[in-house]
């Protein structure tokens, strides 16, 4: 038996993508470790990959550490 997927709508509350830059990438990572951490972006990185970072797992560390990859593609 198959099952028919009726028409794709689209949510009104979607919103677009928007690509950055590898330089807009590192802009948005330090300034939301700044907002949060109270540290540069740079700084941000370099604690977190040598896992000087306590607790690593609080929603604020969390959020700015999926910013990352925004700096590095």
């Amino acid at each position: 038996m198959a099952t028919t997927i009726g028409p794709i709508r689209q949510d009104p509350e979607v919103h677009e993508v928007k690509y950055v830059s590898r330089r807009e990438g590192a802009e948005i990572l330090d300034r939301q470790a700044k907002k949060y951490l109270g540290m540069s972006g740079d700084e941000f990185v370099r604690r977190y990959r040598a896992g000087e970072i306590e607790d690593a797992d609080r929603s604020d560390v969390i959020r700015v550490a999926m910013l990352i990859p925004l700096s590095e593609r």
